[in-house]
């Protein structure tokens, strides 16, 4: 995968970029390095859509 331009915004998953056999990679390198366990129900687009979303569901789960 390119990641040249990718940004915090850009779209992962709805813009079919990112497949679903890669978010359970993205999910299990999530919960590894950040200490945090992801619930099914917050396995969404509003979660897990950008690398901002995840950052920003990394830091509520987190705190």
């Amino acid at each position: 995968m390119d990641v040249d331009g990718l940004d915090v915004d850009m779209p992962l998953f709805s813009s079919q970029l990112v497949d679903s056999f890669a978010l359970v990679t993205l999910m299990m390198f999530l919960e590894r390095e950040a200490g945090i366990r992801i619930a099914p129900a917050d396995v969404n687009l509003d979660n897990m859509d950008t690398i901002g979303r995840m950052l920003a569901y990394v830091s509520r789960v987190a705190a």
